[in-house]
């Protein structure tokens, strides 16, 4: 999603020189006929199960199932959600055996086959990529929350090979004063790993983290005293921005389920 919600996983754990990378895996689901997100959830709950006991070992930083409300694809059904695990090392590490065998007990094997297969009878993976989350920020207690909304751009450079390291740190900085004046709740930018082609048609992906719709339609806060940045000066970064990127797919996901890092 960084933990996906949770703003110390997207960060870029600058005690290091060497920024300790963190990896997106994105895994699309799609309903089997006649099923609804409602079949799905007792599915998704049993790995949210599995997942927080890898979570909680520090092998994961996070996973969260994200619905999706709105896409701009014109397959609509490609896909219905979207689960998202989120970790340091680009590898997917499970919950050691101990943790398993207090979940299942001694019937371990047979648990997990079973998940997996019910996994396949309700809503299938239909894709999976792999993103790096090379830059974000957020509010200092960003968490999971299912009122919370998730707006997705998927970009790609209008000029291949174009350094856009500028329009980045201004669209950074532009949600860093919306954070401080509540307009937002986080911001990140990722860059796509695997799989990556040119008929892909994106390479980057820009997410907005808001507890409502209404913050996509005054981002700078316009109709206040204050404005966050004045309207012609929005226009312009707007511009300027467009210049640089494409958005060649926009959706909105809410969060369902997710889970939670263990307390310090």
């Amino acid at each position: 999603m960084v933990s996906f919600l949770c703003a110390a996983a997207y960060e870029l754990q600058a005690q290091s020189k060497s920024p300790q990378k963190t990896y997106m895996y994105l895994i699309y689901h799609k309903l089997n006929p006649g099923l609804t997100i409602q079949d799905a959830l007792p599915v998704e709950r049993e790995w949210k199960k599995v997942n927080q006991a890898a979570v909680d070992e520090g092998k994961l930083e996070g996973w969260y199932m994200t619905v999706k409300q709105f896409t701009s694809n014109l397959n609509q059904s490609e896909y219905d959600y979207v689960t998202r695990i989120v970790t340091h090392e680009m590898a997917i590490k499970g919950a050691s055996p101990e943790a398993m065998a207090r979940i299942y007990g001694d019937s371990v094997q047979a648990k997990m086959a079973d998940l997996q297969k019910r996994d396949r009878n309700t809503a299938p993976v239909v894709k999976i990529e792999i993103w790096e989350i090379t830059d974000g920020t957020f509010a200092p207690k960003f968490a999971p929350d299912g009122t919370q909304f998730m707006i997705v751009d998927r970009i790609r450079r209008r000029t291949p090979g174009a350094n856009y390291d500028g329009a980045v740190g201004q669209l950074k900085k532009l949600s860093e004063e919306r954070i401080k004046r509540g307009n937002l709740l986080g911001w990140d930018f990722s860059t796509l790993v695997i799989p990556n082609g040119s008929e892909k048609g994106y390479e980057f992906s820009i997410a907005h983290y808001v507890t409502s719709l209404g913050a996509v339609a005054n981002p700078v806060m316009a109709d206040t005293p204050t404005p966050v940045m004045s309207a012609p000066a929005y226009k312009q970064l707007q511009s300027q921005t467009a210049q640089v990127f494409d958005v060649t797919r926009q959706e909105v996901y809410r969060f369902m389920e997710y889970t939670t890092k263990p307390a310090n």
